[in-house]
């Protein structure tokens, strides 16, 4: 017996196959949908509002009859939200820069420049991106210990790129590849340095690669809560991340200001998500990631 519409082998005809395909992944987007929207939606609406309207009556009303901004002020009044958020953005903005100066450096070299087991070192970086940083928590702590760099920014943000920027190098090692030599050929027969080359007909080029980079490295650096739990010891100096973790000890601090505080936090990764989330994409697949 044959089918017309079918592959060879096949059961069902191509088309239906595809309208099943096409439901697939129609109902798996849904699913997901509904995974990431339902918490976040809780988590806005809980902040959104005030203790005695989301719990009123001994139950948990999630539906935003009535909207205050009474959670926030709780915690820019009754903590340390602010200085946790200007140490977040001081060591991420350190942390993303490095990484990504350090990627843009260490891919041009890998891939513009022969020495003998350059691949093996650019596999070797991959490799070290596999640790988890918990791993290298402990090891890093004694090194900041001995050098008495402890509950410092500068060994937040180094303990930081530390952990993104061997998946940032081998990004721009991969993208940097698909940068054809005649653009820098070109270049240098009209008397442009190597370096000026790299600026003004490399970097513009490879721009999808290295914002990419810098969306990863800002990603680590904003979510981190093991090592600046590890580096930092004062107050004063966590990150967000860490710092929120303490109200859930505080019995002034309620579910309102732990999700209004939560809501803050998913703020800046939103916004690069949504104004730069094409480079991202181009990044990911020039550079053979897809």
């Amino acid at each position: 017996m044959t089918f017309g519409e079918g592959a060879a082998g096949s059961i069902l005809p191509q088309r239906v196959q595809t309208q099943l395909k096409r439901i697939a992944t129609i109902l798996t987007a849904l699913l997901v949908a509904v995974f990431v929207t339902v918490p976040v939606y809780i988590m806005i609406a809980i902040a959104l509002q005030s203790p005695t309207a989301v719990f009123r009556g001994g139950n948990v009303d999630l539906l935003l009859d009535s909207v205050t901004l009474r959670n926030f002020r709780v915690l820019f009044e009754q903590t340390n939200t602010v200085q946790y958020f200007t140490n977040s953005l001081i060591v991420t903005a350190s942390s993303t820069l490095m990484s990504t100066a350090l990627a843009v450096a260490a891919g041009y070299g890998l891939t513009r420049f022969e020495f003998k087991g350059k691949t093996l070192a650019a596999r070797a970086v991959l490799f070290a991106y596999m640790f988890s940083p918990i791993v290298l928590a402990i090891p890093l702590y004694v090194i900041f210990y001995t050098l008495g760099l402890l509950n410092s920014y500068f060994a937040l943000t180094m303990a930081l790129t530390a952990i993104s920027a061997p998946f940032t190098i081998w990004l721009m090692w991969q993208y940097f590849q698909t940068v054809p030599i005649a653009l820098e050929e070109s270049a240098w027969v009209r008397g442009a340095s190597r370096t000026r080359t790299l600026v003004d007909v490399v970097l513009p080029v490879a721009q999808p690669g290295y914002i990419s980079a810098a969306i990863f490295s800002f990603a680590v650096a904003w979510n981190d809560f093991t090592m600046a739990r590890v580096v930092m010891s004062s107050d004063e100096m966590y990150t967000i991340t860490v710092g929120a973790s303490l109200f859930l000890d505080r019995v002034s601090i309620g579910w309102g200001e732990t999700m209004a505080v939560s809501l803050l936090i998913c703020i800046p990764p939103f916004l690069i998500a949504i104004f730069l989330q094409n480079y991202l994409l181009q990044g990911f697949n020039v550079g053979g990631l897809e």
